[in-house]
């Protein structure tokens, strides 16, 4: 069982709590008019604030757990990490060969949106945000170089496939309570593809 059961149960309770702190503040606030014809006691004041704080703390520290934490695919703790290799078949339009192809932005601040390639004639399209492609004698591109990488087996697909491959690397989330109560346990937690070609002559732009 995933440590995720522990993420749903406290936002339950947080989102439960709110509920609770909101129907309170009306109640008492509703009482305090009735009984006292003031709509203003310092006592009930701090008590809601105190109750509040502890809402927002609670659910901001969820809503951080969740959406703000960072991958590190070098922290065993937090993944594990395998990696795919693939040998990249050429492709043709017309009397052009080439393995990858570009596929750039008429506007926008990232000026390549996606690469798509070829193996074994299955066709792949991945986003520039978390790939790359680059040639030469590196077998990882610059980018990437604090990635996990094997570099054995990089050494050997980059020798069988004549210098053009995909490595794809995925972070998958492991089953931990940290994990799970950002509700990531057993979840991927991020991929990153390399993709290198022989020579920038084999790539082409749409």
């Amino acid at each position: 069982m995933s440590w995720n059961w522990l993420g749903w149960l406290l936002w339950s309770l947080a989102i439960a709590f709110l509920w609770f702190v909101i129907h309170y503040i009306r109640v008492q606030q509703l009482m305090l008019i009735a009984k006292t014809k003031k709509r203003f006691d310092g006592k009930l004041f701090t008590r809601y604030v105190v109750l509040v704080v502890v809402a927002v703390l609670w659910l901001g520290g969820l809503i951080t757990m969740h959406f703000m934490q960072p991958v590190d695919y070098n922290d065993h703790q937090q993944v594990w990490v395998s990696t795919k290799y693939q040998t990249l078949t050429l492709h043709n339009s017309g009397s052009k060969y080439y393995y990858v192809q570009v596929r750039r932005a008429t506007s926008g601040k990232r000026p390549v949106v996606s690469y798509t390639y070829w193996t074994n004639n299955d066709k792949y399209t991945v986003s520039s945000r978390y790939s790359s492609v680059f040639e030469g004698s590196r077998l990882v591109p610059v980018d990437a170089t604090s990635l996990p990488w094997n570099h054995h087996r990089l050494a050997e697909i980059d020798r069988s496939s004549g210098n053009a491959y995909a490595a794809i690397m995925t972070a998958h989330y492991r089953n931990t309570i940290k994990n799970g109560l950002g509700l990531h346990a057993n979840h991927v937690a991020a991929t990153y593809t390399a993709i290198k070609v022989p020579s920038t002559n084999m790539i082409v732009e749409r």
